[in-house]
């Protein structure tokens, strides 16, 4: 790994392709998670609107889901939060 990195810096060109792939990389992966919560919006939708229509609790279903994301994203920050730490701490 520091063989490519010393690569990189080395070679000026190189790095800025490289900085450039891995840009449009991270833009097609943000651009297809936003397109994933655009579809998860969508069916919130169509299940608010079949629960209102069949008379459901709708207050208390998206009580229950909107714990169940807290949960999730709370697992998920956590997780990269110790990611983070890890990719910090100094190698010895």
């Amino acid at each position: 790994m520091e063989k490519a990195i010393d690569y990189l810096v080395g070679h000026p060109v190189v790095f800025v392709i490289a900085v450039i792939i891995a840009i449009m990389i991270l833009f097609s992966f943000l651009r297809r998670v936003m397109r994933l919560f655009l579809v998860i919006a969508a069916v919130l939708v169509l299940y608010a609107a079949y629960l209102q229509l069949t008379g459901g609790a709708t207050h208390e279903a998206f009580q229950h889901i909107g714990l169940w994301f807290k949960n999730i994203l709370h697992s998920v920050t956590t997780l990269f939060g110790h990611i983070f730490d890890f990719l910090k701490s100094p190698k010895k």
